[in-house]
Parts: C-alpha cells; sequence; structure tokens
C-alpha cells in the first residue's frame, strides 16, 4: 500500500483487506457482512475505513482505496457524512432497543435505522450503515431489522459488528457473509501502545501487550495504575520465599479483588488479572533461564531476583517451575468455570509455597 494508504492505521488485518478488494474487484460485493471477533482488535475502525473508500468519490471502488481530500472524505474524517448510517447501543445500556431499529413507538417505521437505510443515497451512489455490537439488540429490534437484511435496498451495504457471534439470532447471521478478525499480535499491540503515547518503554510495552489477548481495549486497562501496582506488588511477593501463602492470598485478594472492585463481575475480572500476573511471572523466568543474561525479562527485577536461584542447568529447576506455571494455568481455568475466586487464589498460592519449599 502507498504511504497515504487509509489502511496505513488498520494493523493486522491485511487478509480483510485483500478479501474486499478482491470482491471490488469481481463486482461481487454483498449487501450485508457480518464481522466477528474479540473486543479491541480493530472491527469498527476496520468498518469506517472501509465505509471511506466505498464513498470516496474520486477512487474507483476496485481499488478500495480513499483519497482523503474529496468532499465525502472529508466528511467521512468528521463523522458527518449523510450516506454513512451508524447506530449502537446507547451510551451506558447493554441493551439496543426497538427505537433505534425502527423509531419511537409514535413514528415506528417512519424514523430509525430501518428506515434510514431504505432512503436514496443523498451525495454518493450508496448508503453504508455500521452496526456495532449488534449482539445487544433485544427480541423486538432484531426482529425488525430482520426485515431490512431480507430485502435490503440495492444501494445500500450493510456491515454488523460483533464480539459474540453466537448471541445473534440465526436467521441474521445466515444473511450475513462472515468477516472474522483474529486478536492482534502481540508486536502490534505493543507497537500501538509505544505509538500512541501511553507507554514509552518498550519493554514494559511488551510485557503488557503479551497479557492483552490481543486486544488493545484490554492492553489500555492493563495501564491502571491500581492494576501496575498490585502487578508490582504480586511480583516481589513471588520473588522471596514465601512461607507464610495464606497471608500472601489474603493481601493480594484485598488489595486485587476486593479494593478494586466491589461487584462480583469486577472482583472475578481482577483474580484473573492476578492469575495472568503469576503465569507472566513463572513464564519470564523460564525465559531468562532459556536465554540468559540477553534475555529481555532481565529488565524486570523481581523477574532477576527470582531467577538467579534457579539453575539453567538442572532438569529439577526447570520441572519444578513448569509445575509451577501449570498450576497457575490450571487456577485461570477454574477462573473461566466461575469457580469461587478467593479459593482459586488461596489454593493457588499455597501450592506454588508448597512446591518451592520442596526445592530447599
Amino acid at each position: 500500500m502507498p504511504s497515504s494508504s487509509v489502511w496505513n492505521s488498520v494493523r493486522g488485518h491485511q487478509s480483510q483487506i485483500d478479501l474486499f478488494r478482491r470482491s471490488l474487484r469481481r463486482k461481487r460485493l454483498a449487501s450485508a457482512y457480518l464481522f466477528v471477533g474479540p473486543d479491541g482488535v480493530g472491527k469498527r475502525l476496520f468498518a469506517h475505513k472501509l465505509a471511506q473508500c466505498l464513498l470516496c468519490a474520486r477512487i474507483p471502488d476496485e481499488d478500495l482505496e480513499a483519497c482523503g481530500e474529496c468532499s465525502s472524505c472529508r466528511q467521512m474524517m468528521i463523522d458527518s457524512h449523510p450516506d454513512l448510517l451508524t447506530a449502537a447501543p446507547p451510551e451506558g445500556k447493554t441493551v439496543f432497543p426497538i427505537e433505534a431499529v425502527a423509531g419511537s413507538k409514535e413514528r415506528r417505521g417512519r424514523e430509525g435505522l430501518c428506515y434510514d437505510i431504505s432512503l436514496r443515497p443523498m451525495m454518493a451512489e450508496r448508503r453504508v450503515a455500521v452496526i456495532d455490537d449488534v449482539q445487544q439488540m433485544n427480541a423486538e429490534a432484531a426482529n425488525a431489522f430482520l426485515k431490512t437484511l431480507e430485502e435490503p435496498p440495492a444501494y445500500a451495504t450493510l456491515f454488523l459488528i460483533t464480539s459474540n457471534e453466537s448471541a445473534l439470532l440465526p436467521t441474521i447471521r445466515s444473511r450475513c457473509q462472515p468477516v472474522r478478525f483474529a486478536p492482534l499480535p502481540p508486536s502490534e499491540i505493543a507497537s500501538l501502545l509505544i505509538e500512541t503515547g501511553k507507554l514509552e518503554d518498550e519493554d514494559e510495552a511488551a510485557a503488557v501487550a503479551a497479557l492483552s489477548e490481543g486486544s488493545l481495549t484490554i492492553s489500555l486497562q492493563l495501564l491502571d495504575p491500581e492494576l501496575r501496582e498490585l502487578r508490582s506488588k504480586l511480583y516481589t511477593a513471588l520473588a522471596r520465599d514465601n512461607d507464610n501463602p495464606l497471608a500472601l492470598s489474603k493481601q493480594m485478594i484485598a488489595d486485587g479483588i476486593e479494593q478494586m472492585g466491589t461487584d462480583t463481575a469486577s472482583q472475578r475480572q481482577n483474580a484473573i488479572w492476578l492469575v495472568r500476573f503469576v503465569i507472566e511471572f513463572y513464564r519470564r523466568t523460564l525465559q531468562v533461564l532459556a536465554e540468559g543474561s540477553d534475555s529481555s525479562s532481565m529488565v524486570v527485577p523481581q523477574v532477576k531476583q527470582f531467577a538467579s536461584v534457579w539453575s539453567a542447568d538442572s532438569a529439577r529447576a526447570w520441572e519444578t517451575l513448569m509445575g509451577m506455571l501449570e498450576h497457575a494455568i490450571k487456577a485461570e481455568r477454574q477462573l473461566a468455570r466461575n469457580n469461587p475466586p478467593k479459593m482459586v487464589l488461596e489454593t493457588l498460592f499455597e501450592t506454588l509455597s508448597q512446591i518451592r519449599r520442596q526445592m530447599v
């Protein structure tokens, strides 16, 4: 792609770009697509860039580019293009109501997304609709929207975005061509954190990216000062001899679960972060043993301290560290199965302490 390409800001999704370019060159653009993938991987950004290409007045569709200079592109840049329609659940709400799809009760069918899609283009040759979090449509809204999907106007192209495909009506899924988006590579997440000024240290960006599950959204959550402080406390505790695992688990539960979240969902998520930090700690330790002093993990003081007590030539050391890592991974799976977070953490820290004592 040229240096001025509209796609330069889209990371990790070249195969999806190529898919749409081939479809346009063959004049086989479908009327509705379902973008499926985890939150925070760029589905919404991709849809917006794709819409800009389709609405650009200067560059042919088959090139899948946008000039960035025509009236259409300028309006796209400030989200004011009359032929770009967007819809999502109201801010702060978890339900996509029928009013957003088909209008208020008094004007049902004469306003809302479906009505807007039915109108002819005002400026371009087509209308493009981007519907985010479509899985949150309630039954009434989904059934109203289904009518538009069954008989979309010839000049309309619809992009539906979801992180939970199974939550959609089968009839909606069947009327859309799926486009799947994978998690972003850690290297892309780390680069984005540096380029956007969220972090300056490349090693810290790499560490955050490794925990992000390929999601920029999750990586930004990990920049929360309380969460970073919790990780530092945990690293320090894991690096030294833990002769009181119950005290450690109580401290981590108090600092990482009860203090940082009051509702059940946030407490479970914080417990998951704690366990993932444990997993990260032992993986980085193993990396140090494998790579020696050249390992980037040596920049983490607690990992350096912990790794120094293990011999890279000892088969028993490797076996023990792998065992610790496996128990941490097992704890993460238990949390995913909704086991009680406090019980999972207490068991994990007790097990890690027992394994460590056996090496003494």
